[in-house]
């Protein structure tokens, strides 16, 4: 805001107060003098009017009191005029418009009336016994009608008078502001470049002298200019260069950060001196070596930190170790040494890591150690190497009885009766390579698969076990497997094939290991509490098994009998465990050396609610 408006707007302000003072207070006066006036005037009228009609009103003279209200009604000041008797019944009345319908309610000063008519009583008193009373009412409107005169001619003064203080003002301000003008102008010349820029000096006063202090300071700086855009110019270049090179290697650096941040591998840099100088987070993570220990350590003591942190058998060997050339760089004949060992950090969740080394010609980096975790390619590498060395061993020993009889029948003539054992045992052998082969097969189809081949239907488990246990031929003319008394359907969402190899595998489990006979029996389950499972039991009376034995049943190709006397592939229960899985149920074994052995399976019911209440009065026990 500019002076001359700040002057202006200054004095007009203030003489904006007074005169709201002013006008406000003389309102108020003119409005209090005028409103006493009119209270004192009815306030006399009403009495005057009282005591003339005193006598009238004893002597009941309705012609008098008539010609009384006609003559007070005649001055023109009054509005209405009622005069009544000490019974409230109205003897005498006269107004110039109609009536108040409203009840009469006495107002004691202006500030009561609500209906524009100023109302008031006088009792008509003789000897203080009240013989009746005048009512009398006086339009406020000529008192209003004036305050609204008065401030229209206070606001029309008030107005001119503001009008002429801005005038004023504005001549005052424009003399007074002419230098300001003057050194603001040349000011934001000089702040545009222009330097000659000078103010004109006018008059001897504070203003005056402060141009001329302006006028040499804008010389001074005129003359200072060029020695400062010279130098000025040449600094930024400089800067301009140191800039833009800080900025590449601040990108650069930032960008090979994000880059080691997000990599799953491990980095650690060395500086010209072969110390540590920059740890990765995954090599951190990677290596549980905590960064504010292992930063400045030379390579040695980083070595032997690291080999601390691995596993006896697969300790560091050193980054020395790492750097030495390769044979095919020393014209040594035999395979080229590679930068590379593989590691194992000891300690909980132990990892497999490998380790390789880049040479660098940098001036601050000289080498970088790269980790990489390979956990799960080596639980990868070490499981198939696992499962190809146990399923040789299992194919092996059928492929060798195969072998040597055939050897042998082929060396030698036998009669028909050693040929035919010879060959019984040929073909009980190749069976059971074709049985381990299509376990293998679909074992290994269901894991691949995970369901998607299964078809999944509704089915009575009571119906389908029934038909598992008709269908099912134990050996050597044992009984079949005891059944439940026959119930209302359990319903179960399944694939009827699959469920009908795990019961089925199950069932031939029972039968192999409890050699000595025994009765093994079905049941159906209901856990308490859980309708929504349901619990196919397999009892046995067989050999059992121990804690470890029970703790290893669905690992593939183990069996419990280690004498071999018992037939079986070691792939059954691995086979009911994925089945019955997949079906989101699972499987519960107890068993005791020579008490036998219980298996339990636990599929998802299907059921009503009247079903699963049937179900629950029909269950012949719960899982222990």
């Amino acid at each position: 805001m500019r002076f001359r408006t700040k002057t202006i707007l200054g004095i007009a302000a203030i003489e904006m107060a007074l005169l709201a003072v002013l006008i406000g207070s003389a309102l108020q006066i003119l409005r209090d003098s005028n409103e006493e006036e009119l209270t004192r005037r009815v306030t006399l009228g009403g009495k005057l009017l009282a005591a003339a009609a005193k006598d009238a009103v004893l002597s009941q003279d309705l012609a008098t009191l008539n010609a009384l209200v006609r003559e007070a009604m005649a001055s023109g000041q009054i509005d209405y005029l009622r005069i009544l008797d000490s019974q409230g019944r109205v003897l005498a009345e006269r107004g110039k418009g109609a009536f108040p319908t409203a009840p009469f309610k006495e107002d004691q000063s202006i500030a009561d009336v609500t209906d524009g008519c100023f109302d008031r009583s006088t009792p008509i008193l003789v000897r203080d016994i009240h013989h009746g009373e005048v009512r009398l009412g006086v339009s406020i409107s000529p008192l209003n009608q004036l305050i609204i005169t008065a401030r229209q001619w206070a606001a029309g003064i008030a107005a001119l008078e503001m009008a002429l203080v801005a005038l004023f003002s504005w001549l005052l301000g424009t003399y007074l502001a002419r230098q300001l003008v003057a050194l603001c102008g040349a000011s934001t010349r000089i702040a545009a470049g222009d330097f000659t820029s000078r103010v004109p000096v006018q008059g001897s006063d504070e203003l005056a002298e402060t141009a001329l202090a302006f006028n040499r300071m804008a010389e001074q700086l005129g003359e200072s200019r060029q020695c400062v855009e010279t130098e000025s110019r040449q600094r930024l270049d400089a800067l301009h260069e140191a800039e833009e090179a800080r900025s590449r290697a601040e990108e650069g650096a930032e960008q090979l950060k994000a880059i080691f941040d997000l990599s799953p591998d491990g980095f650690v840099s060395f500086d010209a001196e072969r110390r540590v100088k920059y740890l990765s987070p995954a090599f951190v993570q990677l290596t549980g070596l905590e960064a504010e220990s292992t930063l400045g350590l030379d390579e040695a003591a980083f070595s032997q930190c690291l080999a601390a942190a691995c596993t006896a058998a697969t300790r560091f060997a050193g980054v020395a170790a790492l750097r030495r050339p390769r044979k095919a760089e020393r014209g040594e004949p035999g395979a080229a040494h590679e930068r590379r060992q593989q590691i194992e950090i000891g300690g909980p969740g132990q990892r497999v890591i490998e380790i390789g080394l880049r040479e660098a010609q940098a001036a601050t980096v000289s080498q970088i150690l790269y980790l990489r975790d390979i956990t799960l390619e080596a639980e990868v590498d070490r499981l198939k190497s696992e499962f190809l060395s146990t399923a040789a061993h299992e194919l092996r020993t059928p492929m060798a009885s195969i072998y040597g009889f055939a050897e042998l029948m082929l060396a030698r003539d036998f009669t028909d009766t050693e040929r035919r054992e010879f060959l019984g045992t040929i073909f009980k052998q190749s069976e059971l390579m074709v049985s381990i082969i299509n376990e293998l097969l679909d074992l290994a189809r269901i894991e691949a698969r995970r369901g998607k081949d299964f078809n999944i239907a509704r089915l009575d488990l009571r119906e389908l076990v029934h038909e598992i246990a008709g269908g099912f031929k134990p050996p050597d003319e044992r009984p079949s497997p005891e059944e439940p008394p026959a119930d209302g359907p359990l319903w179960v969402r399944g694939d009827r094939k699959k469920l009908t190899q795990a019961i089925g595998n199950v069932l031939s489990n029972a039968y192999k290991y409890s050699p000595a006979g025994g009765m093994v029996g079905i049941e159906f389950l209901a856990p308490d509490g859980d309708a929504a499972l349901l619990g196919i039991r397999v009892r046995d009376q067989g050999i059992g098994m121990t804690e470890e034995q029970l703790a290893r049943v669905f690992e593939r190709f183990y069996r419990a009998d280690a004498s071999g006397k018992i037939p079986g592939t070691g792939l059954g229960m691995s086979i009911v465990k994925e089945i019955i899985e997949i079906h989101g149920g699972h499987v519960e074994l107890d068993s005791k050396v020579g008490a036998g052995t219980t298996v339990t399976i636990w599929l998802q019911a299907q059921a009503t609610s009247a079903e699963s209440a049937t179900m629950a009065d029909t269950a012949t026990g719960a899982p222990s």
